[in-house]
Formats: C-alpha cells, structure tokens, sequence
C-alpha cells in the first residue's frame, strides 16, 4: 500500500510538502501542487483520516450520550446531528441504558482524544466529581446538574412542572395521576415532578398517583387498559412523553373512556400526536437547546448556566 513516503521519494519533494498538499495547505507552488496530486491519483493513495485529524488537533467528532433510542429525546438528538453537520463535525451517539460503567467509558473518551465534546442528555445518576469529569475535555449538560462547575443549557422542567400542577388545582382538579419510566430514587426529573406534584395534590403514592416503568404507545396502551378496569378513572393524567400519552388515550378508549369527555391527558415533547390527538403537552424547547449546546462545546467560552422555560401547549 502506497504510504506518504513513496510519495514523496516519486515526486522528489519533501513528506511535509506531500502533507500540506493533501491538507490543501498554502505556500505550495502551483506546479508541484500538481505534479503531488498527479501521483497521489496514479498511485491510489488514500489519505489517513484519522492522521489528518490528530495533525489539526481535532477529530471533528462530538459525542452525545442518551440513554437509548426514544422518541422523547429525537428532537434534540435531531437538532444536534443538524447544527454539528452545518459546523463540519459528526456526532458519535452513546447509548447508556442507565449503567454508570458504562458512562465512565465514554466519559473516557475525551482523555483519549477521540472526540472533541461530550453533550451529556441523560445519566443514571447525579454525579459527584464533576470536577474530575470536566477537567476530561469540553462538556455540557441538557439536564439542571448540582455542580455549578459543569456547563449546562437546560429546560427548567421545575418551573414548568409548578406552573402546570399549580394551574390544575387553580381549575378544581383534585384526582390527578402521573406516569413515568424510572421510579422516583432513579430520575432527577420525576423526583422534582414529585416534589411540585405534592404542593398541590398531597403524598406521591407509587401504584394510586404515581405509576412506573411506563414508556412508549404500547406501553402506555396496555397499563392504561388493564389499570383503569380496576380502578376509577383520574380527572387528569400526566404522561411522561407524547407516544406514551397517545397509547394511554387509545387503551382507555377500548375500554370506553373518552378523552375530554371522562378525563383528560398531558404529555410531554410537543411531537405529532399531541396535534393529531387533541391533547396538551409541554415542549421542552428542544431546538434552541440543541443548537446553543453546539455552538457552546465549540467555542472557547469557559463556562455557561442557561435555564430555558418550558412551553405548556395547551389543547
């Protein structure tokens, strides 16, 4: 396989004048520009991404870490493949179904160099050494973290759940459920639903007001079917996602309740089938985070807090 060196020895120029041929670089005469190119051509030779790369300093490569592939995170991971391609860099997705081990290793990515960012969607819990983590490489958080040393863009998902149960009280609701996939000790996000859910609506009861393990349409289908034969039917009940909200109106509706008329739902992500279906949902503002964590991780600025609001789309 032809290598840099024997392109140099057939052109009888220099191996850095071969590199900066292939790297486009200036000051490089017209003539042996051409005569480099002309081998490089005859001879096949591939450039070695991966050493161009390491010579720029960059790899050109961010890194997104979610816990797996679902609809409640396509919008951002959406908006972060877009602006990352519009700057002339890929995006390494990261799948961590919640193993802290599994974090650790692609935490370990940025010492190793081989990406330049980390965008950090979801984790399997709040962390203490940020310090160490983002002494490691360029970092943000989409999630409120503890630690004001780690960078963060991020939905005020508190305020907004506030707002949200605040207003339902306000119009007399009082029989209000809400679903979520991980129990409360292993998600940040329901731990603080919870919290503002109780100012209003008393002690959080896993299995009467609070259900589990509940994600997706078919999920949402088959616990809303097979719960409400048994128990009465809530006023209100909050989804933790759009899917999984249109799963629980389709389940109810096979065994007769219909939306708006028996109850209503909220869901969470703003996706089609809050349109389709008529139902409320809150939009985290997926795009403009997405966008301004890019334009963040690679820029030079040493540190930003941002907390977005959320938007209640009502319906």
């Amino acid at each position: 396989m032809v290598n840099i060196r024997d392109i140099a020895k057939i052109t009888g120029v220099s191996k850095s004048t071969v590199s900066r041929v292939v790297n486009k670089h200036p000051y490089v005469s017209e003539d042996i520009r051409k005569k480099v190119q002309s081998v490089i051509e005859d001879t096949g030779y591939v450039v070695n991404g991966n050493a161009v790369k390491l010579s720029n300093g960059k790899n050109y490569t961010l890194g997104v870490t979610l816990p797996y592939n679902s609809s409640c995170y396509d919008r951002l991971v959406n908006i972060l493949l877009f602006h990352a391609r519009e700057k002339g860099y890929q995006v390494l997705l990261l799948p961590t179904y919640y193993d802290e081990k599994a974090e650790e290793e692609y935490y370990s990515l940025l010492e190793k160099r081989m990406i330049d960012g980390l965008v950090l969607v979801s984790r399997a819990k709040n962390l203490k050494n940020w310090d160490k983590l983002n002494s490691r490489g360029r970092i943000i958080s989409t999630e409120k973290v503890d630690d004001p040393k780690i960078p963060m863009i991020y939905p005020d998902r508190t305020m907004v759940y506030n707002r949200l149960f605040k207003e339902l009280a306000q119009k007399g609701f009082s029989k209000v459920v809400f679903t979520n996939k991980r129990a409360l000790s292993e998600s940040i996000s329901a731990k603080d639903k919870a919290e503002c859910y109780q100012k209003y609506f008393g002690k959080v009861i896993t299995g009467e007001n609070f259900f589990i393990g509940i994600e997706g349409f078919d999920s949402g289908y088959y616990w809303a079917k097979e719960t409400y034969k048994k128990m009465t039917i809530p006023e209100v009940i909050y989804a933790s996602a759009d899917d999984t909200a249109a799963g629980i109106i389709h389940g109810l509706q096979d065994i007769g309740f219909i939306h708006k008329q028996d109850y209503h739902i909220i869901g969470e992500g703003n996706l089609p089938y809050s349109q389709l279906l008529n139902f409320t949902t809150i939009d985290f503002l997926a795009e403009d985070i997405g966008s301004e964590v890019v334009d963040y991780i690679l820029s030079e600025q040493e540190m930003i807090h941002k907390a977005k609001e959320p938007l209640i789309i009502r319906r």
